[in-house]
């Protein structure tokens, strides 16, 4: 065990070599009082000036002085504010409570029992110094101490004794005091004992929560990996609730779902790779995919294909929100494609050109491989439909119409945009029959629209703003903690997203420390979490793991917040450190 000096306690031990075994019992005692030395030296404060009234005025005793109270309450003062020592002076603190304890317990009580010629409550108290003596300290200091202590006290009587005095010391009283000292000092050596091997433990606890923690941190990470963030999030939402084997069933099984999706294939494939390097070739494709890849995962399921990309969203909240966010996803795409396509012109090379198309309506929704092998995906005349859609961008006529990377919509996706309050700009509408060009596999359609390049660009801020919103949005809270205490701070936290973007956000209420004390720590000991401190009465602060997304674990995060109140309150018990 160390204890902290920027919490407010002890500094951290040197090399136990180099130190003296004075030294080191020291700091133990002191480490072992560390929980409560504010509490007894607020109690010390409190009481001298208190006693002083009952002893003088309620149970008059022979003998009290206000002014050497006053003094044994003052210098308990720099106790109560322990935690705001300089670090220079920390290094005093063990010294500083031996000292304050032998004046307070064996020195004061021994001087004021001797100057009320042995009264009975002063007797008491004395001996209730004993046990309290043994309980502050450690027993061997405890001894050591009651001698310094009353010897002391016995040496300044002398001067101070009027010449009359004839009392003779009842010495039966020090035999209870050393038998009161011998059962307090074994009672508190078991409670040491006792609180190493708890000690002890909890650090073996922590290591073992330590380790299942990596171990779920890699299994997100392999998660998010290899299956999407949209199927992760379904995974462990379901988890939670049924437990793995029926989670996984569950997102596995066939159903109808309704879906919004977009398809996009590039043109002139084969005949890009006939005049270009086959790998310059994939590298361009996989910089078209890359940003919707990123920025959708949350929002959809992606299937890239060869030259071909697959999406779905069958978003919870409504079928308005499947076709805005696909809508967005679709823009983002092309902005890709025409942001490779500045540095390809720039190179005198062949720009890129893709078919994009979208629609919505009801598909059949599964896993429809092996149990060995999890990859939910879609079918139906939906996503023929789809596909057939986006085979239009290869017909002369329409691609004369519509110039390159345009979007083609279906009558039923334009009806789900107008439902959810969405006028797009520059949108045409393609009569088929018109153009002489019929829907593979569905010559009943006779109608569908586009979205021109240019068109599709000038709704990038609004696909952008869409996006981040949608993923603020869904990020599921797949964890919120109840509102929880820990020595007396209130504090409570919540998780985001899923598999290696999984992010924390952690809240304490901090309205009891200085909004100083509360920046420093997190600047020594929390500079990887960003935070922020709420105005007013009541602050509260909120750390959140947002630079360090799957990083953390729930006991990361716990041990983080408990690290954090253990050093505002001074009490930074078993070397705890944040996660991370």
């Amino acid at each position: 065990m160390s204890l902290n000096p920027e919490a407010g306690g002890l500094p951290a031990a040197g090399n136990p070599r180099k130190e003296s075994p004075a030294k080191r019992l020291l700091l133990r005692s002191a480490e072992f009082a560390e929980p409560f030395m504010v509490t007894v030296a607020l109690i010390a404060l409190v009481g001298h000036p208190l006693f002083y009234l009952i002893w003088s005025y309620v149970f008059p005793q022979p003998y009290e002085n206000l002014a050497l109270r006053i003094f044994a309450g003052a210098i308990c003062i720099p106790l109560v504010l322990k935690a705001y020592w300089p670090e220079r002076l920390r290094l005093w603190l063990a010294l500083y409570w031996h000292l304050v304890v032998m004046f307070q317990l064996p020195f004061f009580f021994t001087l004021f029992m001797l100057l009320n010629d042995y009264a009975m409550v002063w007797v008491l108290t004395f001996i209730a110094g004993a046990f309290l003596l043994t309980f502050f300290v450690h027993w061997l200091l405890a001894i050591a101490m009651f001698l310094i202590g009353a010897g002391s006290a016995f040496a300044l009587f002398e001067l101070m004794k009027p010449d009359e005095y004839l009392t003779a010391p009842p010495y039966e009283i020090y035999v209870v005091y050393l038998f009161v000292l011998g059962v307090g000092g074994a009672i508190n050596l078991k409670l040491r004992t006792y609180r190493e091997a708890e000690a002890a433990l909890i650090r073996r606890l922590r290591t073992v929560s330590g380790q299942n923690a990596a171990m779920m941190r890699e299994r997100n990470k392999l998660l998010g990996h290899f299956l999407n963030n949209t199927v992760v999030a379904q995974l462990r939402r379901y988890e939670s609730e049924l437990g793995f084997d029926a989670a996984l069933s569950r997102i596995t099984r066939q159903e109808r779902r309704y879906c919004a999706m977009m398809q996009a294939d590039i043109r002139n494939f084969t005949r890009m790779f006939s005049g270009e390097n086959e790998l310059e070739v994939a590298q361009l494709v996989a910089q078209c995919f890359s940003e919707i890849t990123t920025v959708g995962q949350d929002l959809s399921i992606i299937k890239p294909i060869g030259d071909c990309i697959f999406l779905y969203s069958d978003v919870d909240q409504g079928r308005e929100d499947a076709v805005l966010n696909v809508l967005a996803l679709a823009c983002v795409f092309v902005e890709s494609v025409e942001r490779v396509n500045q540095n390809l012109v720039s190179a005198a090379a062949t720009p890129l050109n893709f078919g994009v198309a979208v629609h919505c309506g009801d598909v059949i929704y599964g896993n429809l491989a092996s149990e060995t092998l999890i990859d939910p995906t879609v079918i139906g005349v939906n996503v023929n439909r789809t596909a057939r859609m986006e085979e239009l961008t290869k017909s002369p006529v329409v691609r004369e119409r519509l110039g390159s990377n345009a979007i083609v919509l279906s009558e039923e996706f334009c009806w789900q945009l107008r439902k959810a309050g969405r006028n797009v700009p520059g949108l045409l509408a393609l009569e088929l029959r018109e153009l002489d060009v019929t829907l593979r596999d569905f010559p009943a359609v006779e109608r569908v629209h586009a979205l021109p390049r240019q068109a599709v660009l000038a709704q990038g801020v609004w696909a952008h703003e869409r996006i981040r919103s949608a993923r603020l949005a869904r990020a599921p809270r797949l964890h919120q903690s109840e509102y929880s205490r820990h020595k007396n701070v209130e504090y409570y936290y919540e998780m985001y997203g899923s598999g290696p973007n999984v992010v924390w956000s952690m809240f304490v209420n901090v309205s009891a420390y200085p909004v100083e004390r509360v920046r420093e720590i997190l600047q020594r000991h929390f500079d990887q979490l960003k935070y922020s401190i709420s105005a007013g009465a009541e602050r509260w602060l909120t750390m959140s793991t947002d630079d360090q997304p799957g990083e953390y674990d729930e006991t990361d995060v716990e041990a983080s917040i408990i690290a954090l109140i253990e050093r505002l309150t001074g009490a930074d018990e078993g070397d705890l450190r944040p996660a991370g």
